[in-house]
């Protein structure tokens, strides 16, 4: 049983993969909220689980986590009592599956209502079940990190779901963390042997795990749950407009500086002649949808924020204080950002 991913030409994962590292970042008296806000994400926007997050944006959390915060085992502790109910509807199916081998199936076939960065398989060995996954995206840090996190939450997920732990060992791709204290980490979290510097990554089992029964399986549950869940994954699967997906990329890479073109263009794996045109064919353009982008967070931050005209025009790429307010009142329609900021004010009131 195996499955395979092309390489994602825009990564994400789902806002509840976040949701649950904030909530264990915070526990360990990280401030999220700022960091969130140096990623240009606000907590709002990851109320909805359903919701996707874009690879860039995750990176620049780490990054700013990892300044702060040095953690050489970022990815394993946010693993750490994680419950199938932070994996919403998947989660859910997980808990009533009858079997071992039938929750391994689940974990398959609605792996695309978590992220698509990654591609797992399941390969059977003599007397061994190895369940592996590899991140295809990112730079060295995500990836380390996204796999300990994946294999740290799916190992927390079956010992759970089975009532014991059952690993015989685990394998990463990469190198052992060089803090001294680092085996003994992952050691406590799998509780089993665990090595690094192998061919591919993976948790693995004794074979006749796929047999065992799960003690509060519920077949008709199930079949339930997974039409709701079909329907999430038949419309997360659906093409995304290429204009959704451009101004997905430009949120998220401005925190950068304003990205060009051909920046965004190379994300979607085409020229940025290529973008021009197919955006011209969808009825818009580039500049008009930087403007779109761009208007939306100065609007976001004049309501939601204390921060001055002159920052936000900073953030937002203007050139000066004054080329940022004669573009904000010809793009919302001759407000100036500090009319805009007082009537919200006045709304909130």
């Amino acid at each position: 049983m195996s499955t395979t991913a092309a390489k994602p030409l825009s990564g994400w994962i789902s806002a509840r993969h976040l949701q649950h590292m904030i909530g264990r970042g915070e526990a360990a008296g990280l401030r999220f909220d700022d960091l969130l806000g140096e990623a240009g994400l606000s907590r709002e926007k990851l109320v909805d689980g359903e919701g996707r997050v874009p690879l860039s944006v995750i990176e620049s959390v780490l990054s700013a986590i990892s300044e702060r915060y040095p953690d050489p085992l970022l990815g394993l502790h946010a693993a750490q009592d994680i419950k199938p109910a932070a994996f919403g509807p998947l989660g859910l199916i997980l808990e009533a599956c009858t079997t071992f081998s039938d929750a391994l199936d689940m974990v398959i076939r609605y792996r695309g209502l978590l992220s698509n960065i990654g591609r797992s398989s399941v390969r059977r060995m003599p007397g061994e079940l190895q369940v592996c996954w590899e991140c295809l995206v990112g730079g060295p840090a995500l990836r380390r990190q996204a796999t300990e996190y994946v294999l740290g939450t799916f190992a927390a997920i079956t010992g759970v779901l089975l009532g014991r732990q059952m690993l015989q060992s685990v394998y990463f791709s990469h190198s052992r963390a060089e803090a001294p204290e680092a085996a003994r980490e992952y050691f406590q979290h799998f509780g089993c042997p665990v090595y690094f510097d192998r061919p591919e990554s993976s948790l693995n089992f004794p074979d006749q795990v796929l047999q065992m029964r799960l003690p509060h399986g519920d077949a008709l549950l199930k079949d339930l749950l997974e039409r709701h869940a079909q329907a999430l994954l038949a419309e997360r699967e659906q093409p995304r407009a290429l204009t959704d997906e451009v101004r997905h990329l430009i949120q998220a890479m401005i925190i950068e500086g304003v990205p060009m073109r051909d920046r965004v263009a190379e994300q979607l794996g085409m020229s940025g002649r290529s973008l021009h045109r197919k955006l011209i064919e969808a009825g818009s353009g580039y500049r008009e949808l930087l403007d779109e982008v761009r208007l939306g967070l100065a609007q976001q931050r004049l309501s939601q924020s204390s921060d001055s005209v002159t920052v936000i025009a900073d953030f937002l790429g203007f050139n000066s204080h004054q080329a940022f307010l004669r573009w904000f009142k010809q793009a919302s329609g001759g407000q100036t950002p500090g009319q805009y900021r007082k009537q919200q004010q006045g709304d909130s009131a």
